[in-house]
């Protein structure tokens, strides 16, 4: 069974330029934003502080980050206390980091490696076969359906299939019309006859005997 844990995750772009990005689920590099740099005006109420729930006036050197308004003074490392504006930060497991803390500190250690592409894990985990995935990674290697919650089978070489493909893989080709031997419709048992060492389907074999 599929067991999913919920954590947040930024990660770099190609390029290195700061940006934020919660699709790719990889660990985002990201640089605060004055609120001044987007033009508001000196005496412009911009809303409430997510921290400390105060308002927020562009006077009282505010900042957004992550789609969020802070006061400068409360946008700070959860280690260290140290005021992020204008800095790089991360920001894991529901807490905001400041690059040094983030990247040299006990946090990063505790994050988990995705099995399938080798990124760390700050957003939701599948855990499955004893391994860490991002959801986006746990899929069928041949038609990439995403297989959270899903029944899923493996191979010899731990490579992870839907129920349906793997069926494909492993099924015995009928020796009468050359097609795979399937589960017909609405049913998940395969059945087959085997004569003389040789494969068929139900129907092929009896119309094969009736000839």
């Amino acid at each position: 069974m599929n067991e999913k844990r919920r954590r947040h995750r930024w990660s770099e772009s190609a390029d290195s330029s700061p940006f934020c990005d919660q699709t790719t689920q990889r660990m985002d590099r990201n640089t605060v934003c004055s609120a001044e740099a987007h033009g508001h005006d000196v005496n412009e109420m911009m809303g409430s502080c997510v921290k400390c729930t105060g308002a927020v006036h562009s006077s009282d050197q505010a900042c957004e980050a992550m789609g969020q308004i802070f006061h400068t003074k409360c946008f700070t490392c959860s280690f260290c206390n140290k005021q992020l504006k204008g800095k790089p930060f991360y920001y894991f497991s529901g807490s905001v980091f400041c690059e040094e803390d983030y990247l040299y500190s006990s946090v990063k250690q505790s994050a988990e490696v995705c099995t399938s592409c080798g990124y760390l894990i700050s957003d939701t985990v599948i855990q499955a076969l004893g391994k860490s995935f991002h959801p986006d990674c746990f899929h069928c290697v041949i038609c990439k359906e995403k297989l959270e919650g899903q029944p899923f089978n493996v191979d010899t070489q731990q490579k992870i299939y839907c129920v349906k493909d793997y069926r494909r893989l492993v099924a015995q080709i009928c020796e009468a019309c050359g097609l795979l031997i399937l589960p017909i419709e609405g049913s998940n048992e395969i059945v087959r006859l085997v004569s003389m060492g040789k494969n068929y389907h139900v129907a092929c074999y009896e119309d094969k005997s009736s000839i």
